[in-house]
Formats: C-alpha cells, sequence, structure tokens
C-alpha cells in the first residue's frame, strides 16, 4: 500500500490547531525519514533552536514518541510510536488475516515466510515467521526489502508508480541496462502476481514472493517465502508457487468482508505508565495533553471518535478538538469517513522505523547497569541462543560471587531460573528439540548423569513453568549452585515473544530472594520498562 501524504485527511477537520504539536511534528517527521538523528541534526533539519528542540525531546521522550539510543545518545522513534504503528497494522483486515495465515503456510511449505508492507523507505517486512532450517540471513521484522534487488522489491514496484519507487528509495537503481527492460519485467510480475528471487540478493538462498491486491488493485502486502536454494522449489508452476497463490486468495477473499474478521479477538491492553521517563527537565506542557489523547487511543485499542477520544483521555472534547486538529493535520492521526480516529501516515512511518531499529541489547544496557547500581547484585542478560539460553550481558556487583558464568555461557533450561524464564515462554516443540541438549549446558547435568526428555518435562516441571507464566518471575535458591541465589523475569517485544531474561545473582542470605520482595519488584519493573520500549502490551483478560 503506498503511502499517502497527510493534508488531505487534515481537510476534513479544518480548525486552529496547536501550535507546539505542529512543531512537534515537524521534528518527528525528520525521525521517520532518518530513524536517528542527533539534537543538532533535528535542530537543522524543523529550522529550531537547539536549545528549544531539546525542551521538545524532554516531551516527546516523556511522552514515548521518541527514546534516546543508550550507546550514542541519538534520538529515534520510542514505544509509543511503535504502539501507534502496530495498532495501525492491528486494524487492517489484510495484515490479521495474513498473520493468521502464515503460520499455516511456513508449516506446510518448509520455509520462512515474511510479510510484507509499504513502509517510508521501502517493503517493509511486519511480521516473519520462521521455518525449517536457519537461514544465513539477516532478516527479522523492521527488515527494509530492496525495491529492485529482491523478489519482494519488484512486486511492490510492479504496483507502485515510478514516482512511489523514486521517493522510497531515491538511490535505487535498476540492475538492467535500459529501464524500459525492468519496466518490461514489472510488466510480467503484474500479470503473473509472482516474482522469485534465486541465489539473490543472497547467495545460496532463494524466495518467491507474491502480492495481496485489495478489490481496487492496491497492494496491500505481500508474501514472500525464503529458503535455501538447495531445498526451495521456486518453480512456476511448483507447490510453494501454489501454496502462496492460495493463502493469497484466502487473504483476499477476508478482505470483502473486514467487518467480521477478528472480531472476535480480545483487545491488547496497553498502558505507558511502565515506561513512562521522566527526566525531570522542563518540556512543553501542552504536548502532555497531547500525550494523553495518543495514551486514550492505543489503550482502546481500536478508533475513537473525538467525544469517546476527549471521554477516554478525562478531558472536554473542546480541549481535545484542537490537538486532535493538529495530530491529523501533522499525520500523527487520521480520520476515517465515519469519523473515527486512528493511526495517520507519519504515526506508522515512526513505528515501521522504531521496529526496523529494534535492538533488545542495545536497550538493554542502561538497565541493567541501573539495577546493578541500585541492588548491589550481579545483572545477567541472556537471550535464546542455538545451544540455548546463553548469557550476553554480564555486570558485575562488587561483592565476590563464586560462580562460573561469564559472556557466552550457556545455561540449563531446568536447573536454572533464566532458563525456565525461557522454556515456560517456547512452544512444547521447539522446548522438546531444545531439552535433547540439555547435556551441554552449564549445570545441564544433575548427579553425573543426564536428564532424560521423559524426566524434564514431567508434570512437576511444567507446573513449574506455568507458576512462571503467571507470576512473571522465576528464582533459583541455592541450586543449582549451592549458596548462590537467582531470581529471573522476561523481557518481552511487540509480539509477545521473549527477547531477553534478565536475572540478579548474589550469594545466598546477602538479599531478600522471595518474588515479593524489594530486588524482585525491582526486576520486574526493570524488565517492564524494556518490554515496553519493545512494544509490548500484554493482552487483556476475558470478559
Amino acid at each position: 500500500m503506498a503511502t499517502r501524504s497527510p493534508p488531505a485527511e487534515a481537510n476534513k477537520v479544518s480548525s486552529r490547531g496547536v501550535q507546539s504539536v505542529e512543531v512537534a511534528g515537524a521534528l518527528l517527521a525528520a525521525l521517520a525519514s532518518r530513524g536517528s538523528v542527533s539534537l543538532a541534526e533535528l535542530a537543522a533539519a524543523a529550522g529550531i533552536a537547539p536549545a528549544q528542540v531539546h525542551t521538545y525531546l524532554v516531551s516527546l521522550t516523556r511522552l514515548g514518541l521518541v527514546k534516546r539510543d543508550a550507546v550514542l545518545g541519538d534520538y529515534e522513534p520510542g514505544p509509543l510510536s511503535l504502539r501507534l504503528a502496530l495498532q495501525h497494522l492491528e486494524h487492517r483486515p489484510a495484515y490479521r488475516a495474513a498473520v493468521s495465515e502464515v503460520a499455516a503456510l511456513a508449516k506446510r511449505s518448509g520455509c520462512c515466510i515474511a510479510v510484507c508492507t509499504a513502509g517510508p523507505h521501502g517493503p517493509t517486512i511486519v511480521h516473519y515467521e520462521h521455518a525449517g532450517a536457519p537461514l544465513h540471513v539477516n532478516l527479522h521484522v523492521g527488515s527494509v526489502m530492496s525495491l529492485t534487488g529482491t523478489s519482494t522489491g519488484r512486486v511492490f514496484s510492479a504496483f507502485l508508480s515510478p514516482a512511489q519507487r523514486q521517493a522510497m528509495q531515491p538511490e535505487a537503481k535498476p540492475k538492467r541496462t535500459r529501464d524500459d527492460a525492468f519496466e518490461s519485467e514489472l510488466e510480467r510480475i503484474r500479470a503473473q502476481r509472482i516474482e522469485r528471487g534465486i541465489d539473490a540478493p543472497t547467495p545460496w538462498v532463494s524466495s518467491m514472493c507474491v502480492p495481496v491486491v485489495d478489490p481496487c488493485g492496491a497492494v496491500q502486502l505481500t508474501l514472500t517465502a525464503i529458503g535455501p536454494s538447495s531445498a526451495i522449489d521456486v518453480a512456476w508452476d511448483g507447490r510453494l508457487a501454489q501454496a502462496l497463490r492460495a493463502s493469497a486468495q484466502r487473504i483476499e477473499a477476508r478482505l470483502h468482508s473486514p467487518s467480521a474478521d477478528g472480531a472476535n479477538e480480545r483487545p491488547r491492553a496497553w498502558d505507558a505508565e511502565p515506561g513512562t521517563e521522566d527526566s525531570g527537565q522542563r518540556g512543553i506542557r501542552t504536548l502532555d495533553t497531547t500525550g494523553q489523547l495518543l495514551n486514550a487511543l492505543v489503550r482502546a485499542a481500536r478508533p475513537l471518535i473525538l467525544r469517546d477520544l476527549a471521554t477516554a483521555a478525562n478531558m472536554p472534547a473542546a480541549k481535545a478538538f484542537a490537538h486532535v486538529v493538529s495530530l491529523v493535520g501533522i499525520g500523527l492521526l487520521s480520520r476515517d469517513e465515519a469519523g473515527a480516529f486512528d493511526t495517520g501516515p507519519l504515526g506508522l512511518q515512526l513505528g515501521l522505523m522504531a521496529l526496523q531499529r529494534q535492538a533488545p541489547e542495545r536497550d538493554a544496557q542502561r538497565e541493567i547497569a541501573r539495577l546493578a547500581a541500585d541492588t548491589g547484585l550481579t545483572v545477567a542478560a541472556a537471550v535464546l541462543g542455538p545451544l540455548g539460553p546463553t548469557v550476553v550481558r554480564l555486570e558485575e556487583s562488587t561483592r565476590p560471587l563464586h560462580v562460573s558464568l561469564r559472556v557466552g555461557t550457556v545455561v540449563s533450561l531446568v536447573q536454572t531460573a533464566i532458563g525456565r524464564v525461557f522454556a515456560a515462554y517456547l512452544g512444547a516443540e521447539p522446548l522438546a528439540d531444545m531439552l535433547a541438549l540439555e547435556s551441554l549446558r552449564l549445570a545441564g547435568q544433575e548427579n553425573g548423569k543426564e536428564n532424560s526428555r521423559a524426566e524434564t518435562i514431567g508434570p512437576a516441571y511444567e507446573s513449574h513453568l506455568a507458576r512462571i507464566r503467571k507470576e512473571g518471575i522465576d528464582a533459583a535458591l541455592g541450586s543449582p549452585l549451592p549458596g548462590i541465589d537467582a531470581l529471573a523475569a522476561p523481557v518481552f517485544d511487540h509480539t509477545g515473544a521473549v527477547r531477553l531474561v534478565i536475572a540478579l545473582i548474589g550469594s545466598t542470605g546477602s538479599f531478600e530472594s522471595a518474588n515479593a520482595g524489594l530486588p524482585a519488584q525491582r526486576l520486574v519493573q526493570a524488565t517492564r520498562q524494556l518490554s515496553w520500549r519493545l512494544g509490548w502490551a500484554p493482552v487483556a483478560a476475558a470478559c
């Protein structure tokens, strides 16, 4: 779907807006176009004095529309921007239908499946379903695809005008001696509704892509199957091509009855409170009102008319109206034919850029340092690697700790708090596969004997994992290492997947190790903060 400029939307709500919101819009537009920008670069792009820009950034960071890179100190789109974009996607029938379709498609085909939509810099992966053997290609949610070098990009190019392609990727040049040869290839893609890439742009990796087109002929998104060239079937009339076309047709069929699609889905609960980042510095007071409206919209998880939006934000409709005028004017919100407000084109662009720049380990650095300073304990952060939970960051306390733990250590899924937290959120099949390698991990053997898979995933272990999912934290007290206690909690991303597990580690008796104790509360607060920065929003409980 091609991006649209906001002025047409702005004309639907014509009135005097709020000047500070419009100034903030200029700063956000600069972020949306570049992703990560220094204060000086923002000031130059918006034509505003750096001191004034800093005042705006204080408020925008507090609201979550902007966040600061924990390493470089540059500014980039924040978690509220991400949430606005995700809400926009979740309200699109094609996206909802695709997400429910591609899991089965990946399983049937044995290929990874990427769902892409049009972003400000090109086709952007908004959902990625893993399947089959690991691929040696750096693709993930947020990746932007080349318009000429990838099968996905060429499918989008076939349905975009040359001007739209040039606006997305100004540097892109067709890899042809003549532009008309490339246009001829795009005409073939429009007719066949399928494209492939063989050993390109990555050697030994091939792909096949089909568009999902709405009744008006506009591309809503694409489905791309990706796999090793030695295993993937890229024949034009092969089984994979047939499966992709069938999936696209089922999604397109659901576009004819969007009102019924997703009607029974539970909304995601959202509250910016856990992640509020207040530096105590003076910001722009009127932007706080703007933030109330945006947070009310994402908490509602659906488009709202002005009256309902103002009520949800706990303010008079007349006060909300001026802010909404400016929010529509800058493109952060849009209004549909029924008069309901939802995420606008700038909100989508900011959120897609936030997806592209997600780096949980980088975001966690500051929070890990704070945890270590506040608690006086050793703090470890782990990701789920190919061999299991792997420590990627270790902030050691000044107190001696006799434990064999360092960056790169792979820990037990059964005997350690870090491992059990990961295990609690893995599916049954991935967990069973990983448990087969349990003897290779730190503390993965008990009394010199390997734990059998049957013993490992028995009722007691499953009950323990269920308790972790309920309480959001786990403890390992004097086990697997006598005299060492640990508390561990998960960090979720916008999909609800665990991206990191963070643990507090100390000598037994040196800190309060109960799940309700102060160290545990501080750990959960830190992991919720990081989850908020990654766009996490829990699903609301059924009524």
